[in-house]
């Protein structure tokens, strides 16, 4: 079969396609920001709540009076993204997430647990003791299992050629873990998003040191710490995802 045969026909646009694209990637950056500080936030929360000493726990304590609100931020701005994306490229998009349908469908569940254990994170943080480092593991690994399913989609949208994988697996269960650029395309997002996340804590606390709030430039520095780290470890990310890219 041939795989263009399994290319639905997409279907005409009211204005110029460079709208759209230029609206779509403004969009998206938002969308970007936002929910890499949500993810990046979440993994250092989980990070320093683990380490439990006098240094870690205000990072922590302070990311989850955040974390919730950025979860709202992140989904809201992706909204006008995922619609630009609709418009341009649905009969890609909207195929892939009829193939992996059954996984794609519980992101919103999904989401939804995340959401309400950052909440209790925040509300429990000094009740619930050492018990506050499952409240936060359990929202971020689900958020880690997000990003990799919404990987999987955009990777499979890009490659017709497995479409027909659909007739074996018919369930709405397909993957795409056969694509080299699964994971390091998934694995440089993530590595990025504790960057931004970095830089979102020593945001946060850069206001608290001007107010003269006890112990916040050493909480700035552990934040741009991971900021520069994570920086570093994209180079040679970036590098394998280029590497991983088609050619044809």
């Amino acid at each position: 079969m041939n795989p263009a045969d399994l290319i639905p026909v997409p279907d005409a646009i009211p204005v110029s396609y460079q709208w759209l694209q230029v609206l779509l990637i403004a969009t998206f950056v938002v969308h970007l920001l936002l929910m890499n500080a949500m993810l990046g936030g979440s993994i250092i929360a989980l990070l320093a709540s683990l380490k439990g000493d006098d240094r870690s726990l205000p990072i922590a304590r302070d990311a989850a009076s955040k974390i919730p609100f950025t979860v709202a931020f992140a989904v809201n701005a992706g909204v006008a993204p995922l619609l630009f994306l609709q418009v341009l490229y649905g009969h890609l998009v909207y195929t892939s997430s009829i193939l992996m349908g059954a996984y794609w469908l519980s992101v919103i569940l999904l989401l939804l647990i995340a959401y309400y254990c950052l909440y209790l994170f925040y509300f429990k943080f000094d009740a619930v003791g050492r018990g506050r480092t499952l409240l936060i593991a359990l929202p971020t690994l689900l958020l880690l299992l997000i990003a990799f399913l919404f990987t999987n989609n955009w990777t499979l949208a890009l490659a017709p050629e497995r479409w027909s994988g659909y007739f074996a697996r018919p369930g709405g269960v397909l993957l795409n873990l056969s694509e080299p650029t699964l994971w390091p395309r998934y694995l440089h997002f993530v590595v990025g998003s504790l960057a931004v996340g970095g830089l979102f804590v020593a945001l946060l606390w850069t206001r608290r040191a001007r107010r003269g709030v006890p112990a916040a430039q050493e909480k700035v520095a552990v934040g741009l710490r991971w900021f520069t780290h994570a920086t570093i470890a994209q180079i040679f990310l970036g590098s394998w995802w280029l590497m991983a890219l088609r050619v044809d």
